[in-house]
């Protein structure tokens, strides 16, 4: 039996759209990398954020990897509260000399398509191979 398809009188109300810019240095003016992606659920797009947030980190000195409480705990609490609540998300990291940007936006699920977006889950523009994400293939 398939019991993790959702009814369709239970499927959220909304499509979380989401879009990451990776910048290499704070002198670009433009992100080196730019990935947009949808999820199905406020906790899947977080938890995007939060693989993507720990992959930039991982190759600081531990005593220089910021703490992730906008991912983690009351800062994850207060925006998966957020988006369940129609709002638009928006989160920052910095790592090393670059920085990332994160948007995370509810859309009606009946609503059309935001231009530019992609209805599949987490696909993602081709690879800069600047970035950690993509020099490493997330």
């Amino acid at each position: 039996m398939l019991d993790h398809v959702p009814e369709p009188a239970n499927l959220a109300p909304y499509v979380y759209w989401c879009e990451r810019f990776t910048y290499a240095s704070e002198d670009r003016d433009e992100p080196d990398c730019f990935a947009r992606y949808s999820a199905a659920t406020p906790e899947l797009a977080i938890q995007r954020i939060r693989d993507e947030a720990k992959v930039l980190l991982a190759g600081l000195p531990e005593a220089e990897r910021p703490v992730l409480g906008w991912a983690e705990g009351v800062g994850r609490v207060r925006a998966l509260g957020a988006l369940h609540g129609g709002r638009t998300c928006g989160f920052s990291l910095r790592h090393g000399d670059g920085w990332s940007e994160w948007v995370v936006r509810p859309v009606p699920r009946d609503s059309a398509v935001p231009a530019g977006a992609t209805d599949s889950p987490f696909a993602e523009a081709a690879p800069c191979g600047v970035c950690a994400l993509c020099v490493q293939g997330h």
